[in-house]
Parts: C-alpha cells; structure tokens; sequence
C-alpha cells in the first residue's frame, strides 16, 4: 500500500480482498512483477530505486476479473534484508514464488521457501520470470528443476507459470491462475477480536500517526477504541485506507492503513499490534513444537535465537523440553523464552533465526503462551503439548483449565489463554460441565479432576492429622475450612469441601474422616479418669490449667484437649471446669431470676457456693450466651432465659435486643 497524501474522511467498505505476497532470490524480478501487474512501483524509498533492489517492504494493489482486490506485499530478497521478509510474509494468503528462468533455485529461494512453510501460507503460484531472456528448450529443463526441488514442499503441485515483466509475456495467464487459485477467499475469519501485527509507521502531515498492516482477524471500524500492544496504550481509529481508498470498516484479509488518534509514532512501531483490548495475551515465553531444518547446524538446550512471530522480531533462548540436543531436520517440544515482550497467541506461527549468524534455523507453531516452566524429559508435559497440537478447541480449552488450576478461569480468561473464540469456549464448557468434567463457581469454571485431586488432598491432611493427634475428636470446622481455603484458594474451597464431604463426617464442631475414634495411651486413659473426677467433686470451683499440668504431666495437653472438645470440660477465662457443673450453675441462676429478677455477684457467689474468682468467668459466660445480662451492678434474665430454653452451657453468644 503507497504512502498517500491524506487520509480523506470515510466512505464505506472495501470488496472482498485478500493478501498476496512475492518471494525469492533477489535480483530475480519480484518488484518488476509486482510493478507490471498492478503498475504500481513497490520500491518506495528513494535508496530502493536508486540501487535497483528491494530493501524494505513493498505494497501495490489490483482489481482481479473476478472483482476480489490483491494486496501486494513485494518482500526483499537479499539474505541480510530476511528480517524484514519475515515481517511482511506473515499476512501472505497466497505467494507467487519468483524464480528467474535464466538461474533457477538460488540460496534466498530456498530460505524464501523453509519461512513460507514454517508461516504456514496455505497456497501459492511458481512464476518463472525473465522468460524473454531464455529460450523454449532453457526454460522447459528450469521448469523440470523447479517441480523436482518442490518435491515435498506445499508448493509440489503449485500451477508454473513463465512470464516477462519487460514484454507482458504470460502476464494475462498469471492473472487469471492467481484469480484461480482465490476463488475461496481469505483464511482469516472476520469474527472475534481485530487483531493488525504493524509493518510500517509514519507520520502523515495534517494527519498524525499512521500504521500498515495485514487484519490477521476481527475487524476495525473508525472511532473504535483498541489497544497498541506489547505497550498497552490505548488509541482511537480516526480514519482507514485501504487499497488506497478511505473505507469506514477493514475486515481480517485486507491490508490497512490505520490513522491513529491519541498516540505518537514514538509510541508505535514495526512488531507492535493493533487489537482488540483484553483480547490477546502479551507474552514472555510460550510453548511450541520446534521442526529444525535439515540443513541447519544441531542446537543445544537453551541456545539464543532470533524470534520472529507477525511482524515482530525479537531475542530468545529455547529451552529442549525432551531432549539435550536438536538434531537436524528432527523435531521436538520447546520453552521459547523471550528477552522482551511481544504478542503470540495459541496456533501462532513463529520463525527461529540463528542469533549470531542470521540464517534461517527452523519453525513451529505455538501451542501455550506464558506457561510455568517445565521440567525437563518430563513425560507429562509432553503429553499436555500432545493434546494442543492438534488444534481441537476442546483441547485448548482443557489445557487452558489445566494450566489454570486452583485459580481457574472466566470464559474470557480462556478464551484469551487458549485463542479460541469466547462463542466456542462457551459451547466447550457447558459440554464439559454436562460430562462432569468441570465445575463451577461463581463466574469461574476448574477441572473436575482438580477439584478432586484438592479434596483427596485435604482428606489425606485431615488422616494426618488425626494421626497425628489421635486423642482429639476431629479437627475443628473453622480450621477444616481454613485448609481448604489456604489449598485451594477461595474460589474453590467451596467445590473441594463438598466433594471431601463424602469421606469425613461432622461432630458437634468438628469434622473426621469417617471411622476415626480417639485413641489414647494406657497412661492418658488413666489421666483423663483422674481429672475427669477432681473436675467434677469440684462442682463451681475450677482448676487453673497450671493445676491440671501439675496433676497429670506430660497427658496434661491431650486429655484436657479431650475433654473440651468432648463437651466434658469448659475453658473460661483461662479456667477448667466441669461441663455439668456449669449447667448445674445456669439452672440455679434461672430459678433465681423467675422469682427475684436480679443477681448481683454476692447472691451469685452464696448460690453456687463458691469464690468471686470462680464465679465473674461463670457470669461473663452466661452474659455471652445470653442466659442473662447486665444491668449495672446486677444480672437479670437473657433473652434465652426469658424464651424457657434448656440450658447448654456450649451455646453461642446471642445479643439480647431489648
């Protein structure tokens, strides 16, 4: 697409169009093509047209019969300019392989050819140029060559076509085999988040910023608000172009020129994208299987790599989750792990450069993005990788849940994990959640095998835990949830406590798994008989826990545990008494209040018999659970005493209204 002298205001949407792009040798007539075809120069910058080769990309546009709009991407072909070949090769839908008839196969062709294949371009066109420089007998042996080395490659049975850009010879024929070849259309769907990896930025006087790129997906309008990424800031769509006309709308297949509000050229540069906001996933490493070219040296677990992914390059290292070594022309699963960030998405393409020396190393395809690193020769994670490859969304939805976890995750949140559309991911989960293969919480949704491996793991924890204190009834409820909250997180504490519901029973207020009796020694058995009776014959007149430490030693801690949590025992104020003796107490202090109404501390220490030091914990403990209440200097009946219930010394607090 040609620099232009303004962006004019909108006047509607482009035709159906699609992108093509040229690649090949230099010097082997990509741009005289380009310039032939469609009339447009690609070369742009005065320094291309002054040496006569391409150094950067180039953009032309034409009409085909059929009414589809190209976009041509003209890319450089000189082995130090392959950086930004890969920038403009990663939106092609089709690539017209330029080789010149009078040279055949050269290096850069193929390069050209190993990047287009790693890119995944889906479809493409040989064209031998410079057919006017050889004859009939020359250029049927090329042509034999040329369909040998595709032997293999996608392009093995791609139509041939010999032309000369210099006398238009084959020119119509090539016309009519690319409109051929995209009668489909584009690969790329309009639906979903946009989504424009930029090739170009500059400024536009009267204008401002503007960017180029191919619409990988979705579809931008103007006045859209959309984030410029790996930096997060946002800008406004103040104007499109595209195919050098104003448009109000460019759809995935189309390249655009995008007038930017809000934003500088400073801020926006080749490898950045224009998206959707919160639609895609800025990363710093991600997972792929990694295919090695035959011809490449081997590399060696974390080597430092050229990355290039869209349009953007940038340095990495790839750590070899299965083996210590790449051979040539093998294959293996890898950690690419990135020195600064850029955007990748699930199903990605990517390219690996040497770092030192810039040729082109190998390629793959990106299965997860910010993944936890792996440990390596580990055959679970290959087998999680496994199930990404083959891009079977429900697939993607699992291992997105996986690598979750305990955390789980927002139909947005997979949808951005796994780049599958948030309409799939829905229809995915609520089919996953009918097989019983998920479960939900609030608006959050977790494997159900993690909700069981939790819950196996907090009954595991609670068998430890009666072993390892064998004399208690259970564990506390409060301190059963806790550990599950602190395992699991909130979100799904609430799943793991009901799915360990059924290996543990409740007592009172504790839970234990299932069979579970407390044991004790032959020396604590003795123990608990021995306080059991001191608590008792003292009716109101506890023991301090000093006393009790005292009386039985070492099964001091354990029995009295016992007791308490048995109901036999109360703890007031650092005080032991027997549980009876304090229903006892309650049933006293009632009667009392029915015919007197009040009781002060006096009467209260003459009714039970007992000291002031004993009976203010008493009082303060009928005061909490509402079986009286105090008024001044005197008690008088609690709510609970008032309504007639029977007396449990254990009773929650309960505030009186009145």
């Amino acid at each position: 697409m040609r620099p232009v002298p303004q962006i004019p205001a909108p006047a509607g949407e482009t035709p159906r169009s699609t992108v093509i792009g040229t690649a090949g040798h230099i010097d082997h007539g990509k741009s005289a093509l380009v310039r032939a075809l469609t009339g447009i120069d690609p070369d742009r910058l005065a320094e291309e047209q002054r040496r006569g080769m391409t150094i950067d990309l180039g953009f032309a546009h034409l009409d085909l019969p059929s009414g589809l709009l190209l976009s041509f991407v003209d890319v450089p072909g000189h082995g130090r300019l392959i950086r930004n070949m890969l920038a403009g090769a990663a939106g092609f839908d089709l690539v017209l392989l330029v080789i010149a008839a009078d040279e055949g196969v050269m290096p850069q062709t193929r390069e050209h050819l190993d990047i287009l294949r790693f890119l995944r371009v889906p479809k493409g066109i040989v064209v031998l140029s410079k057919r006017d420089l050889v004859d009939q007998e020359w250029l049927a042996m090329v042509t034999e060559d040329v369909r040998a080395y595709l032997t293999g490659t996608f392009l093995a049975d791609a139509p041939i076509v010999a032309v000369s850009s210099r006398t238009g010879e084959g020119l119509p024929e090539l016309v009519r085999t690319i409109d051929r070849a995209l009668s489909a259309g584009s690969r790329r769907t309009a639906e979903g988040p946009a989504r424009l990896p930029v090739d170009r930025s500059f400024v536009m006087p009267g204008f401002g910023t503007v960017v180029t790129g191919t619409i990988w997906s979705g579809r931008i309008a103007v006045d859209d608000s959309l984030v410029i990424l790996p930096a997060g800031k946002s800008a406004r769509i103040r104007g499109i172009q595209s195919h050098g006309r104003p448009v109000t709308v460019a759809r995935a297949g189309q390249r655009a020129a995008l007038n930017l509000g809000g934003v500088s050229c400073e801020d926006v540069t080749r490898g950045d994208v224009i998206a959707t906001l919160g639609a895609f996933v800025v990363a710093t490493a991600f997972d792929a299987r990694l295919h090695l070219l035959p011809g490449a040296p081997a590399m060696k677990h974390l080597d430092r790599v050229r990355v290039h992914i869209g349009t953007a390059e940038t340095i990495g290292r790839v750590a070899l989750l299965e083996e210590s070594r790449l051979e040539p022309g093998r294959s293996t699963y890898v950690q690419v792990r990135l020195e600064a960030p850029t955007v990748a998405a699930r199903g990605d393409p990517f390219v690996i450069r040497r770092f030192a020396s810039p040729l082109t190393w190998g390629g793959g395809e990106v299965l997860q993005v910010n993944p936890p690193r792996h440990r390596r020769k580990d055959a679970g994670v290959a087998e999680s990788l496994a199930r990404l490859e083959g891009g079977d969304p429900r697939m993607a939805v699992l291992a997105a849940l996986e690598r979750a976890g305990v955390a789980g995750a927002t139909l947005d949140e997979i949808a951005r994990i796994a780049a599958v559309p948030r309409e799939i991911v829905a229809a995915v989960s609520a089919a996953l959640a009918e097989e019983g293969a998920t479960r939900a919480a609030k608006d959050r949704v977790f494997l159900a095998s993690i909700v069981a491996r939790e819950a196996d793991a907090i009954v595991e924890a609670l068998r430890a835990y009666h072993a390892r204190v064998s004399w208690r009834v259970g564990m506390p409820r409060a301190e059963w949830s806790t550990l599950a909250r602190r395992r699991a997180g909130e979100g799904l504490a609430a799943l793991v406590l009901n799915a360990a519901a059924a290996h543990v029973e409740d007592h009172g207020e504790f839970v234990r798994v299932f069979g579970h009796q407390p044991s004790f020694t032959p020396s604590q058995a003795t123990a608990r008989l021995r306080i059991g009776a001191r608590l008792t014959g003292g009716g109101t007149e506890g023991l301090t826990k000093e006393e009790v430490a005292q009386a039985l030693g070492n099964d001091a801690e354990p029995v009295l545990q016992w007791l308490i949590d048995n109901g036999t025992a109360l703890e007031l104020r650092g005080l032991i008494f027997a549980r009876a003796a304090i229903e006892d107490a309650a049933t006293r202090i009632v009667g009392h209040l029915r015919t007197v109404q009040t009781l002060s501390v006096a009467q209260a220490r003459d009714l039970l018999g007992s000291s002031r030091k004993y009976i203010l914990p008493i009082l303060e403990h009928f005061d909490t659970i509402g079986l009286t209440r105090r008024k001044g200097e005197v008690r008088v009946a609690g709510p609970r005493a008032k309504r007639g219930e029977a007396v449990d010394a254990r009773q929650g607090p309960e505030r009186d209204g009145t």
